[in-house]
Parts: structure tokens; sequence; C-alpha cells
């Protein structure tokens, strides 16, 4: 990765060029309004496509992570029921046992009977799972850290909490319509 020169990374870029038309053409646009959008939507493309690098890296795909992620928030013994994973991950029960299907094919995830309800099942990381999820995980999290070492600590505090009130000014709405899409995907 460069690493940009010392007095570099402030200065103008593309998008400030960019920018420097539309508000030329549309005089009444907000220029640093659309440059936090338009950068927030690059860099949300950029951490993207290095997680789906990372993920693929590891044999992995976004949908193995989630079910995987899923499991692991619980916190040991990381199991949980069909039902409650296919409801924490927004998806039918078909899908849910298509997915798990298909993990448990690759080795990843284990079905137990659950002790609780003889019809039921409880679904478990394998020690296959676990480490294919801490692998990827831990990878994507230094290439994080190496994009956000950019910052001081003191930016990072500041900007965490100045992304943290953009996302609480979007109406109720749409932030719940923005999440069931991504329980769709």
């Amino acid at each position: 990765m460069d690493t940009p020169k010392p007095g570099a990374r402030d200065r103008a870029d593309s998008l400030d060029k960019m920018l420097d038309v539309w508000v030329r053409e549309i005089p009444g646009l907000d220029r640093l309004t659309e440059g936090i959008v338009e950068r927030i939507q690059n860099l949300a493309r950029y951490l993207d496509h290095s997680m789906e690098t990372t993920l693929a890296e590891f044999g992995l795909d976004r949908r193995t992570h989630r079910v995987l992620a899923r499991l692991r928030y619980q916190g040991p013994p990381y199991q949980l029921s069909a039902g409650q994973l296919a409801e924490g991950l927004g998806l039918s029960s078909g899908a849910m046992t298509n997915r798990l299907d298909r993990l448990e094919a690759a080795g990843l995830v284990r079905r137990l009977p659950d002790p609780d309800d003889r019809r039921g099942v409880l679904v478990e990381p394998t020690k296959a799972g676990h480490a294919a999820w801490d692998r990827a995980t831990d990878t994507q999290a230094g290439r994080e850290a190496l994009i956000a070492s950019a910052l001081t600590k003191a930016e990072k505090e500041q900007l965490h909490s100045l992304l943290r009130r953009l996302m609480r000014a979007f109406p109720h709405e749409v932030r719940a319509g923005a999440r069931r899409k991504k329980a769709e995907e």
C-alpha cells in the first residue's frame, strides 16, 4: 500500500475537483455535504472490497462469515437454535436450512440435538469454523487498522463520534429499511 507523503494526505484530490464541477453546474449545491456523502460512499465501497478480498483468501463468503459471526457473538458455548439463528440473520427457515447444509458440508458448523426441544437442533461452529472466522477477522481487522493509522487517536475518536451522530440523524424508518435490506442480501 502506498503511503502518502507528509502533508499530501490533506491536499485536494479528484473528488475535490469533481465537487468543483458540481458546484459550478449546480450553484445551490452544498459542497461540504456532498463531499462528506461521496467520501463515505467511497470508503464503504473500499471497505467492502477489502472484506470480500479477505474472505476469499480464507475460502469464505459474506453469508458464511455472517453465520459464524452470529454464533461467535453469542459467546461460549457459541450455540443457537436454527430458528434463533434464522431470526437473528433475518432469514426464512428454508434459507437457513440451505445455508446450514452448505456450512455443515464444508465442515464449518455442526448441528446438535437441542436438549430443550426434541424436534429442534442447536448449531455451533466446528473447530475449523472457529479457525476460519478467527483468521479472516484478524486479517481484516489488521487491514482496517492500517487504514485507520492515517488518523491520530484523537482524530479517530472524533470521527467515530461524528459518524455516530450522522447515523442517528437518519429517521427510524430509513435505518429499519436498511437493516431489512442487509438481511436479505
